[in-house]
């Protein structure tokens, strides 16, 4: 009998022995590929991975960004999308302008704060020209498309954390984003400085009554010809409290895990871009929640059970 158990505890103790070892391997044989691979062979692979989520990797900035037509601009946009962000471990704030032009309701809407294992900013430019849905056990109020080409607005925005510039974008687009890798934020330690060009001085005017309405008063504003800057920290407008307090806290002491996690599982790298693709190779579970893949399949679920009614 004792034969028999030390036995055992040996066999155990070998098969344990050979999943370290195995995993040992397999982590040397991917940090050898990521050695041996160029930069632009990496930045090809790494953007096919994430443009499947609807981001591409800036190697100039080390940061992750939306590129101009992912899968986010066929799904459109409703405050629901913000009411279920913390399930998909964002924790942000977020800021939405609504104003009328053109016989058209337009939303611009500016987010920060924690994206899963990111920080990140956002600015969206959504309009609508129909009624409000009234989605049963859903959702009820408007729902933005997103803007055409012809409609982009030229916009720029800097994301500070405690007064430290940790992001720069700018561009004409409907959706423009970054994503710091590994950096946990809390969203009041962020400010996001917003530029944005407008093609005329109605919808400038438009943008600003919009802003006043939201609670910004006139000091906040700036206004150089058609550009409109305003500087987002501590948001003015009500925020979705679908979850409670110690739900988002807990959500949060995850989403600081996964950026110590992410440092832990790619420490024998020092340039983001190697980390990402040493990720992909060896950990695509943690490259996924990287791209946040669950939000991926949790809108396009949502918005094809709201679709029957919002083409009626």
């Amino acid at each position: 009998m004792e034969h028999s158990l030390i036995l055992a505890i040996c066999m155990v103790v070998l098969f344990m022995g050979l999943i370290v070892y195995w995993a040992w391997i397999r982590r040397r044989l991917a940090i050898e590929k990521v050695e041996e691979r160029t930069d632009s062979q990496k930045v090809k692979d790494i953007n096919e991975a994430l443009s499947l989520y609807g981001f591409l990797f800036d190697v100039q900035q080390d940061l992750v960004y939306s590129h101009m037509y992912p899968w986010q601009r066929k799904v459109g946009y409703c405050r629901l999308y913000d009411e279920l962000a913390p399930s998909l471990n964002m924790i942000i704030d977020s800021e939405p302008i609504y104003f009328q032009y053109d016989g058209r309701r337009w939303l611009i809407e500016f987010w920060k704060g924690q994206y899963g294992m990111t920080t990140g900013g956002e600015v969206g430019v959504y309009v609508t020209d129909k009624e409000d849905v009234d989605i049963p056990g859903i959702f009820s109020g408007a729902f933005y498309e997103c803007v055409s080409d012809d409609d982009r607005l030229q916009m720029a925005y800097t994301l500070k954390k405690e007064d430290k510039t940790i992001i720069e974008r700018k561009g004409r687009h409907w959706w423009l984003t970054d994503f710091d890798v590994a950096v946990f934020s809390k969203p009041e330690q962020l400010s996001l400085e917003l530029q944005i060009i407008f093609p005329n001085s109605e919808m400038q005017r438009a943008f600003i009554k919009g802003l006043s309405d939201a609670g910004y008063k006139a000091q906040d504003i700036r206004v150089e010809n058609r550009m409109v800057q305003v500087i987002f920290t501590t948001p003015r407008t009500a925020q979705p409290q679908k979850y409670g307090k110690w739900v988002v806290a807990w959500i949060q002491r995850l989403n600081r895990f996964y950026c110590h996690l992410f440092n832990w599982v790619t420490r024998d790298f020092t340039r983001t871009l190697d980390k990402i693709d040493f990720l992909r190779i060896y950990y695509p579970i943690l490259f996924r929640m990287l791209a946040n893949s669950k939000r991926a399949k949790k809108l396009e679920e949502l918005y094809k059970n709201m679709q029957p009614y919002l083409n009626q």
